[in-house]
């Protein structure tokens, strides 16, 4: 009976090497694209001036409904 050496999956060489890698990319922060909030910006105050003209012209139809009955 011979036996053959079996590599181990399990080192802790290769673990200790991939927790390091893993605590890396954790740990990076992601900073923002500026021009893409810069955008996002633009679009909700467009859509808050939408929604005040809107609600501007409601008021304005029921005072003048208001006024002629």
């Amino acid at each position: 009976m011979s036996s053959q050496y079996k590599s181990n999956n399990f080192s802790t060489e290769r673990h200790f090497t991939s927790v390091v890698i893993g605590q890396n990319n954790i740990n990076k922060t992601v900073k923002p694209n500026i021009e893409n909030l810069i955008k996002k910006i633009l679009v909700e105050r467009k859509r808050e001036r939408i929604n005040i003209i809107s609600l501007g012209f409601v008021c304005l139809l029921v005072v003048l409904v208001f006024h002629f009955f």
